[in-house]
């Protein structure tokens, strides 16, 4: 049986196409019994407007698209997304606006921003330079961005990264460890995150900044800091594991993101390495699987759930026109969460640390 179409309706009814649109889109322009019949009409005849042809007539979609610089595939593997989209989902299900995901489409975020149906967009990690956002910045599309420093004309929320990363390093130094990796976000083809800025970039010079502050603190000696990027998932912190393994493990890895930090650890267990006895691990993020791993993991928690919830509600505020604060960036705080991965460095204490005193390096918050 064919799709009834408006024609069908307005026939049925004894009324034009413009009244059934009408009927459905502006209500008010119609008497209440031309509108019933019509309404009663379409519902005999199996009739659904087009979600398209309704969004064209009122000029919005009631949706909003959060943008995410990677795959489908590879974004769904992190449990860090699952989080912001509680939080951004919190604001949809109370404002009734449907949340679209944007993924690059064929590589290219600009032909997917392009061909997404939304009213404003959320972009997560992409820095306002990027050149697939010219678009965005043309088009003067609302929208708010997630982890950046800042964005002219538009709202921030953003977390302390530099801040968590500085307080883990100092917890690796208390502990002894002079020898540790950092596996940083890996370039990626539809991605302006990389080693050399953005995310990595703030979180690894936390990490400089609180191992050299924790040596001149305690007269200590400096760390040796190994860097390497891996992509963000599991695979890519089994293969962070494999390449450090070959080049002779350290004695700490800190890796910048929570799925990578558990890869290694599943890595290490295969391998028979024992953590934290031989190896402490840290990450970063504080995701619900990181308190489930075997040992639970030492990580950075930074507040993913409202970090969602503050970007949807700044956006749906700026496009309801409510007064708020909707432009400028908003910081939120990073906490230290120290569980079973971290432990003394197996050797002890660094043989140039012997004339200095124990302690020092800051206070892990629990």
């Amino acid at each position: 049986m064919a799709r009834p179409r408006i024609d069908d309706v307005a026939r049925a009814a004894g009324v034009s196409k413009t009244a059934v649109s009408f009927a459905f889109n502006q209500p008010d322009n119609l008497n209440a019994a031309t509108r019933e019949r019509i309404l009663a009409a379409a519902a005999e005849l199996g009739y659904l407007p087009s979600p398209i042809a309704r969004r064209l007539a009122s000029r919005r979609t009631d949706q909003i698209g959060l943008v995410v610089p990677q795959a489908t595939h590879h974004v769904f593997a992190n449990p860090f997304l699952p989080e912001l989209l509680r939080g951004i989902g919190d604001v949809c299900d109370a404002e009734g606006i449907s949340l679209v995901i944007v993924p690059p489409v064929g590589g290219s975020i600009a032909r997917a921003v392009e061909g997404a149906l939304v009213d404003g967009l959320v972009l997560l990690g992409l820095e306002p330079d990027h050149v697939e956002l010219e678009l965005v910045r043309k088009s003067g599309m609302p929208v708010v961005a997630l982890d950046v420093d800042s964005w002219e004309d538009a709202g921030v929320i953003s977390v302390d990264e530099a801040g968590g990363a500085d307080a883990a390093a100092r917890h690796l130094y208390t502990l002894g460890h002079r020898d540790v990796a950092v596996v940083l976000i890996a370039e990626h083809p539809d991605s302006g995150v990389d080693e050399s800025r953005g995310i990595s970039a703030r979180r690894l010079r936390g990490i400089r900044d609180g191992f050299d502050a924790a040596a001149r603190e305690t007269g200590g000696a400096e760390v040796q800091v190994r860097i390497l990027s891996s992509t963000v998932s599991e695979d890519g912190g089994r293969a962070a594991f494999a390449e450090l393994q070959a080049d002779g493990l350290p004695s700490a890895i800190i890796a910048i993101t929570d799925i990578t930090a558990i890869g290694i650890l599943l890595a290490a267990r295969e391998a028979g390495i024992s953590v934290p006895d031989r190896l402490s691990v840290v990450g970063y993020d504080d995701v619900p699987a990181s308190a489930w791993t075997q040992p639970a993991l030492t990580t950075v928690h930074q507040p993913i759930r409202e970090k969602g919830r503050l970007a949807a509600q700044r956006l749906v505020d700026l496009l309801r026109g409510r007064e708020s604060r909707q432009l400028g960036t908003e910081l939120l705080a990073t906490r230290l969460v120290v569980r079973g991965s971290t432990a003394p460095a197996a050797d002890g204490r660094h043989p140039s640390d012997a004339r200095a005193s124990p302690g020092g390096g800051g206070v892990a918050h629990p």
